[in-house]
């Protein structure tokens, strides 16, 4: 019974001095507003020497100092920004005929393109056999090498000549050079004349351009093939539709302006 009496002693010792912990911390903190209280109120001179008081109080080496004047919020400099006015952006005359050059190679493209699809509309069985798009490098026409060509073989079929005689004849006046490149899908071939998908299709590209020498008289300086074989996919090599995209023939009127000419002499 006395244990018992003990603890509970003790626990309301302990419960006692909780509270008056608990009261200490509420008298200082009501001690520290009446306090910043009084600094609203109280003049400059009476600040300072509260200010050293505290800084006393609290053992600080250095006292500090507390300005005579509060700042004047409302005085303070606006930040102005100057109004810069836009700079006239003056373009060179050389860059105004490249501009210019530009521009006009544009409507070529523009005209090549519109001339082969009139003639594609005309001619409705070509359709599908032929695709004409920009490119970063020029204009690209690319004939389906599976409607030109027989399986494994680099003669053009004659029935598309005349969609190729036109072609050339709409490029035969432009000054752009052309390179006319072969491709393949990945199909393996291996023949007495082409033993490689390699050499199919520089052989298919070297017809297209003999055809652009022999039937329009293309100057053959503006000229050159060269063949891909299966390294330049545009479509996937596993299905029937992916391996008909491959196999092709384009014809690329090379940009004058991105350095895409052909070797000089």
């Amino acid at each position: 019974m006395s244990i018992k009496r003990r603890r509970n002693t003790q626990g309301e010792s302990n419960k006692e001095r909780w509270m008056i912990s608990y009261g200490d911390f509420l008298t200082t903190l009501l001690s520290f507003f009446i306090v910043m209280f009084a600094i609203s109120k109280v003049n400059n001179v009476r600040l300072k020497e509260l200010s050293v008081s505290i800084q006393q109080a609290f053992g600080a080496s250095k006292l500090v100092t507390v300005t005579k004047s509060r700042p004047n919020i409302a005085s303070t400099p606006k930040l102005v920004v100057p109004k810069v006015a836009p700079s006239t952006f003056k373009v060179s005359v050389q860059n105004k005929k490249l501009i210019k050059a530009e521009h006009h190679e544009a409507q070529v493209f523009n005209m090549i393109s519109s001339s082969i699809k009139k003639y594609i509309k005309a001619n409705k069985t070509f359709k599908s056999s032929i695709r004409v798009y920009r490119s970063t490098r020029g204009l690209i026409i690319s004939l389906k090498g599976s409607s030109f060509f027989n399986s494994g073989s680099a003669k053009i079929l004659k029935k598309f000549h005349p969609l190729l005689k036109h072609i050339a004849l709409s490029l035969l006046k432009v000054r752009n050079n052309l390179s006319i490149e072969g491709y393949t899908d990945s199909t393996p071939i291996h023949t007495l004349r082409y033993p490689n998908n390699w050499m199919l299709s520089t052989a298919r590209a070297v017809n297209v351009l003999r055809f652009f020498i022999k039937k329009v008289h293309f100057n053959p300086i503006r000229l050159s093939a060269s063949g891909y074989g299966k390294y330049k996919p545009v479509a996937s090599n596993k299905t029937a539709q992916g391996r008909a995209l491959n196999r092709r023939v384009n014809i690329v009127v090379l940009s004058t302006f991105l350095n895409n000419e052909l070797p000089k002499s």
